[in-house]
Order: structure tokens, then C-alpha cells, then sequence
């Protein structure tokens, strides 16, 4: 029958919900031992493995979700390198890049993009594209329609990565009405130092404003920095505060705040949570761009501090954000790269339920997927099974993968 199977695989325990858990065998690493059959690209049975000695050969992970992307500027860093490899520098040449963009370059970028994300075991994306007033007044048009393409496989979500001005203009105010509709995110900067809090506040009000009006979620860059820790989320909380609306948010990066003491961050966290703002750390890029010295060796590296942002019970995802362009000259939309640099970087145990939440459950949550990633009996057959055994296989050899697409084997 298509799309129907059945196998033995090992699965972090976190990551399955099953039926006569007595008999479950969990190994020392936090995988259990299961025999899962599906049908007609849903589970249909899943049960433990209890025999004595007998280890399945094979991990099954859900399909992974991707929470913080640029398509749009992927795989430029040949032609707009960033050899200084700083955030001013990527800044200037991002820039630079803008004025050689085309329609055509773009969505090449995206269709490239997104065909070695199926390949390599993504079903969802978030993808920020750099959005300005002379910008070509068909790319969302296009775009809509690589969403359309590759839905029966993949979830695409857009965010216009604008500044917070043209949020105040008609052509933002036109965006957002055709995002109101498609489902778009309205996308933002807010990194110090702010030479006109004021200014920043008045622009911010607008575009929480201006979402609000047409019900849509906001993802906002913000303290992407070393600078001023924590001075855009304050002045965010503080807006909130103000207008007294009740809008989605998400902010990504929130990279300095790790230099506060330890008791602010949890304060901080604990305001965060209460509005219920999701956060997204992005090691890579931060730990690539930021506090970079010439001619010394930085430990200094910010980035968003999971452990203590968890504790105060902020929904925290792990993302990638660049690949291959002035941002960060790495990378190809593999999550098991981005998995075995993360969690040494940020020392984050595999084994952990939270450290697999920040990966599977809050990244589904976050794009408000029909399916939260646990596997279980009646959820859809979307997983990655790995040739592997423990988790230095899974970081430590040249994986062999297989990708399943609704049961169905994806080549």
C-alpha cells in the first residue's frame, strides 16, 4: 500500500507519547525502543519494544521546523562576501546586495533554498525577506506563489523584514492588508542604540498598531547586540504597557540581554512570559557576528540565554537564521548542522526534554502548526530516520537519512 510501513526505531522519549509505558525500555541517553506502523501516511500502531538485548539500528525524529530564515539573501556570500565577517560590515554589503536584487534572483534563492530543506528533513519554515519602498511591487506576489507550490510538503511562513518607518507609510499599510489576507507577519529592527528613543517608541506604537488593526503577528530583530543590554525589549514591554493591546509576538535574537546579571534576566524573562512574547535564540549568526574583536579572541558572545529565559517560562526556539550570505558565510538548511553546533555552543544536553523542546515543540508552537511534533498514534508519518544508534552518531559521522513525507519516502 503507498504510503504505508512499518519499522523499529529508537525515539527521545520526550518526543513520543505511547501506550503501556511499563514496558518501555529507555536507554541512558533518553531514546526509547518502539515499533511504529502507519498506514495511509498516518501512525496506526506504535508499542515498545521489550526484548531483552534487542536495540533498534535506526533513530526517527519528527520532520524539523525552521523558526528564523532569510531565503531571500541565501547562498550571496560569493558575490557579496563579508571577509571582515563583523555586523556593520554585513549590514553595509546586505545593502550593497539590495541594488543588484531582482524578482528572479530571489526566488531562485528560495526554490534553491527550500528544495535542500525538504531534502535534508524540514516541514516548516519562517522565513524573514527584506522588505523596503523601492522595493519590486511583485515579489510578494511571487513569493505567495512558492508558498502555494510547496505546501503539500512544507509550511512557509513570511515575515517583511522592513524598518520600522515604512510601517508608517502607505506602502506598509498596503503590505499589511495583503498580509491580512496570505497570512503574513510584519517583521522589524529594533537594535540599539537609539539615538531618538522617542522616535523609536512613536515608530514601534505604529507597526503594533497597525497589526493589531489587521490581526496579524509580529517578529521583531531585536538587541541583536552587544550594546545596551536589553534596551529594546524594555522599550517593547514598555509600549506594550502603553497601548494596552494584546498583538503575537516573537523576538528573535534578543542576544544582549545575556549580559545582564543573572536575577535581571529572570525578571525580564518573567515580563516576557506574562505578555506571552516567544523568543528565538540564533546562536550561529550571533556567536559569528557579535563582539568580534581583530586581533583577540572574544568568549563574550551573545546570545539569547535559553536556560534562564526557560525558567521563567518563556517559549524558547533555536533557529538558524543565515546561510551562506554576508550574515554568516555557512550552512546549508540542514537542521543536524545546526543541531551539533548549537548544543556545545550553548551546553545543552540532547538528552534533556527542554533542550528538544527548544527544537521540535516550541518551534511548532511558534508557527501554530496542525501538528506539535510529538509522535503518537494518529499523527502524520512526517520524520527523519537516521542510520544511527546514540547521539555521538548523530553528531560525529556523515549521516545516512531517510526523509518521510506524509509515509512516503522523499528523494
Amino acid at each position: 500500500m503507498i504510503n504505508s510501513g512499518k519499522t523499529e526505531v529508537l525515539i527521545p522519549r520526550c518526543l513520543c507519547e505511547i501506550e503501556n509505558v511499563d514496558n518501555l525500555n529507555v536507554d541512558d541517553e533518553g531514546f526509547a525502543s518502539v515499533f511504529v506502523a502507519w498506514e495511509k501516511g498516518i501512525i496506526s500502531e506504535l508499542k515498545p519494544i521489550n526484548i531483552k538485548n534487542k536495540k533498534p539500528k535506526k533513530i526517527l525524529f519528527p520532520r524539523f521546523v525552521e523558526t528564523h530564515s532569510h531565503l531571500d539573501k541565501s547562498f550571496t556570500f560569493g558575490e557579496f562576501p563579508n571577509f571582515k565577517s563583523n555586523y556593520h560590515e554585513a549590514l553595509s554589503v546586505n545593502l550593497e546586495e539590495h541594488k543588484t536584487r531582482s524578482k528572479i534572483k530571489v526566488l531562485e534563492r528560495a526554490e534553491k533554498s527550500l528544495n535542500l530543506a525538504l531534502k535534508n528533513g524540514y516541514r516548516a519554515i519562517r522565513s524573514h525577506v527584506d522588505t523596503y519602498e523601492s522595493q519590486d511591487n511583485n515579489i510578494w506576489d511571487e513569493l505567495f506563489k512558492i508558498q502555494k507550490k510547496y505546501s503539500s510538503k512544507l509550511k512557509l511562513q513570511y515575515v517583511a523584514l522592513a524598518p520600522l518607518e515604512f510601517w508608517d507609510t502607505p506602502h506598509g499599510e498596503e503590505l499589511a492588508k495583503i498580509f491580512s489576507k496570505k497570512k503574513g507577519i510584519l517583521g522589524g529592527v529594533l537594535v540599539p542604540p537609539f539615538k531618538n528613543r522617542a522616535k523609536i517608541k512613536y515608530l514601534l506604537s505604529k507597526t503594533l498598531l497597525l497589526a493589531d488593526k489587521y490581526k496579524l503577528e509580529i517578529d521583531l530583530h531585536i538587541d541583536e547586540s552587544t550594546i545596551e543590554p536589553g534596551a529594546g525589549i524594555k522599550v517593547l514591554l514598555e509600549t506594550i504597557d502603553r497601548l494596552n493591546i494584546k498583538v503575537p509576538i516573537t523576538c528573535s535574537h534578543l542576544s544582549s540581554i545575556l549580559s545582564l546579571n543573572n536575577n535581571e534576566i529572570l525578571n525580564l524573562g518573567s515580563k516576557i512570559a506574562e505578555k506571552d512574547i516567544k523568543v528565538i535564540a540564533l546562536p550561529l549568526t550571533n556567536f559569528w557576528l557579535l563582539n568580534r574583536k581583530e586581533k583577540s579572541t572574544s568568549l563574550n558572545r551573545p546570545v539569547a540565554p535559553i536556560k534562564q529565559l526557560q525558567k521563567s517560562l518563556v517559549d524558547v526556539s533555536i533557529g538558524s537564521d543565515n546561510v551562506q550570505d554576508p550574515w554568516y558565510p555557512f550552512g546549508n538548511y540542514d537542521p543536524f548542522y545546526l543541531m551539533s553546533l548549537a548544543m556545545p555552543m550553548l551546553q545543552l544536553n540532547p538528552w534533556e526534554r527542554l533542550t528538544l523542546s527548544s527544537i521540535f515543540l516550541s518551534p511548532s508552537r511558534l508557527l501554530n502548526l496542525t501538528w506539535d511534533g510529538v509522535v503518537k498514534k494518529g499523527c502524520p508519518v512526517n520524520f527523519v530516520l537516521l542510520d544511527a544508534g546514540n547521539w555521538a552518531d548523530i553528531f560525529s559521522t556523515n549521516l545516512k537519512r531517510e526523509v518521510l513525507i506524509n509515509g512516503e519516502l522523499y528523494s
